[in-house]
């Protein structure tokens, strides 16, 4: 099965078993734990795990899938309305609760979150990206480990789509679940800022601009385009990137300045480790090379005060030299992705006046633009 753009953009994926889009009305089932909340103990914050799926995950051999499955819910059960989030962190786990990774042949490829009932500010028409991730599983933390006092808010109503590509290298069927740890504060409570999400990308604010790297470089640097101009002011708090194997650094710039550089890290433990066969495939099967992945990526943290017209570019190095390449189930490798979110700390007064005063976006132009989007 050939990974179009779809996949690539946001995990919309064509495929056989892609999964049925859940119908929106009551958000869909899902297991809630509460668990011990880190930040904001005394302003009565709140932590759950939720526990999406299970998911079944056809073997590599597959004839449809080829092992890759997309799962798309248009209401997914979030941890709280009419409050903030201020941190949440996602993990691909076997239904033991042990965490599904490179070195189990699992790999949460992406996942990602869109608030349907607002308009994105990178791309005004498509609905709000609140964020996406991929295998290396990035914490997303509103607070800053408690010294900030923001959060994203959710308001009642609100329908959020989700996302969650799976691929399975080895040959059997697996089940696995996508747990996602919430942290949150009922209602909006004074002196919090109230966080929007930027999607900055090197093929452009609605995925329309190309790179110009071709399938044959190994060595090279990306570079969006027209960027991101802000039309507010606010606090540039967290800086949140994705970028896929074969990634040596990524740097934004705000008017032309550098204001963040991420560094991915490599195989941290032994979960980020794989061994490829000679069909190109990645196995743990003890022989043969060993494949080193993206485990983390570095963030930045109050980054920059943005006033409007505030512009932010991207840039992106990759050398597919030093660190191998993301292959599909065909042994060659998958386009880049470039990614970095930003989250602008708004006042709440402000915020969610203009929250209010938002029309639902657009899914299905979403949709239209990354199955069009199929070259780098």
């Amino acid at each position: 099965m050939k990974l179009d753009a779809a996949f690539l953009a946001f995990g919309v994926i064509r495929s056989a078993l892609a999964g049925a889009v859940i119908p929106r009305g009551e958000p869909t089932p899902a297991k809630v734990e509460p668990i011990e909340p880190k930040y904001f103990r005394d302003l009565g914050s709140k932590r759950v795990k939720i526990t999406y799926g299970p998911y079944d995950i056809p073997g590599s051999e597959d004839a449809a899938t080829d092992g890759m499955v997309s799962f798309h819910d248009t209401n997914a059960m979030m941890p709280c309305h009419d409050c903030l989030i201020t941190g949440f962190v996602s993990d691909l786990q076997f239904l033991d609760g042990k965490s599904a990774n490179a070195n189990k042949n699992m790999w949460l490829h992406h996942t990602g979150l869109m608030n349907l009932n607002r308009t994105d500010l990178a791309c005004e028409h498509w609905p709000e990206r609140i964020g996406v991730n991929g295998n290396e599983r990035s914490p997303f933390d509103f607070t800053l480990k408690g010294t900030r006092k923001a959060g994203y808010y959710l308001r009642k109503g609100d329908e959020i789509f989700q996302t969650v590509d799976v691929m399975n290298l080895s040959h059997q069927q697996q089940q696995v679940i996508l747990v996602i740890e919430w942290e949150f504060i009922e209602g909006t409570p004074a002196g919090f800022d109230i966080v929007v999400p930027v999607w900055l990308d090197i093929k452009g604010n609605c995925l329309n601009e190309t790179t110009g790297i071709k399938p044959t470089d190994q060595v090279f640097t990306a570079k969006g385009g027209a960027g991101w101009t802000s039309k507010y002011s606010g606090d540039l708090i967290l800086m949140v990137p994705h970028i896929h194997d074969g990634n040596t650094k990524q740097e934004v710039y705000l008017d032309g300045q550098l204001v963040c550089t991420n560094v991915p890290r490599y195989a941290e433990t032994s979960d980020f480790i794989t061994h490829v066969d000679e069909d190109g495939h990645g196995h743990d099967h003890g022989a043969s090379e060993h494949i080193y992945h993206v485990s983390s990526i570095t963030q930045c943290a109050n980054a920059a005060k943005v006033v409007p017209g505030s512009r932010f570019t991207i840039s992106s190095w990759y050398d597919l030299v030093q660190h191998v390449a993301m292959p599909d189930h065909h042994g060659k490798p998958e386009p880049i992705m470039a990614i970095e979110f930003l989250y602008l700390a708004r006042p709440q007064e402000e915020a969610i006046k203009d929250i209010l005063a938002m029309k639902p976006g657009d899914l299905q132009a979403f949709q239209d633009q990354v199955r069009s989007n199929t070259g780098q």
